[in-house]
């Protein structure tokens, strides 16, 4: 059989046996040196791409104490949107031009610049045509960003000129709620105004 390259795995052989869920087994080369034997789909898959030595090389990474952190999962979050191509959101951000910083690559770059994720706050871009850079990131509340789309609503109010998420506070309703009623037409002296 013809050998193949996924990662740092060359194929050497089928073993004969399969996982618990049917999958065949195969005996890898890993560039390291080692041998490792696993499911020959999830190496064509892309999923197993060592023997393990990418994730102990990558170990160092972790000694920062956050792994389980609001700020390392808002950090892997990010960086899969604008880096990885097997995140479901990349096509709507790194295939959109999206970036995300190399420096912010390595997790204590990104600790330094952006510090701690406040409660209830989460990773927002400034301006939302530019990546995840130093200078274009904040922590910001959902009402925060909100007004960062780039598109929200604004409304002639009764109390004026105003984005709809803040209309819907001052009057004690959600933005979903607040949004339903104004499709419905249920949102009395409302109507839509374009954002200046």
């Amino acid at each position: 059989m013809q050998q193949q390259t996924e990662s740092r795995l060359t194929f050497v052989e089928f073993t004969g046996e399969k996982t618990k869920d049917g999958h065949r087994l195969a005996r890898f080369r890993c560039a390291c040196g080692n041998e490792a034997v696993v499911s020959h789909s999830r190496v064509k898959g892309g999923y197993t791409r060592s023997c393990g030595c990418l994730a102990a090389e990558n170990k160092p990474n972790l000694s920062h104490g956050h792994r389980r952190s609001g700020t390392y999962s808002s950090w892997q979050s990010a960086k899969d949107r604008a880096t990885n191509p097997r995140s479901k959101d990349f096509y709507r951000y790194g295939a959109a031009g999206i970036g995300f910083a190399e420096r912010w690559l390595v997790f204590e770059n990104f600790l330094e610049d952006m510090g701690e994720r406040p409660e209830g706050q989460s990773l927002d871009r400034i301006d939302g045509t530019k990546g995840y850079e130093p200078g274009n990131c904040r922590w910001a509340t959902s009402k925060q960003q909100a007004r960062n789309t780039k598109v929200f609503t604004v409304l002639e109010t009764p109390l004026g000129r105003m984005p709809l998420v803040d209309y819907a506070e001052k009057i004690g309703l959600t933005r979903g709620a607040a949004h339903l009623r104004m499709k419905r037409g249920k949102l009395e002296g409302c109507r839509y105004a374009t954002a200046k």
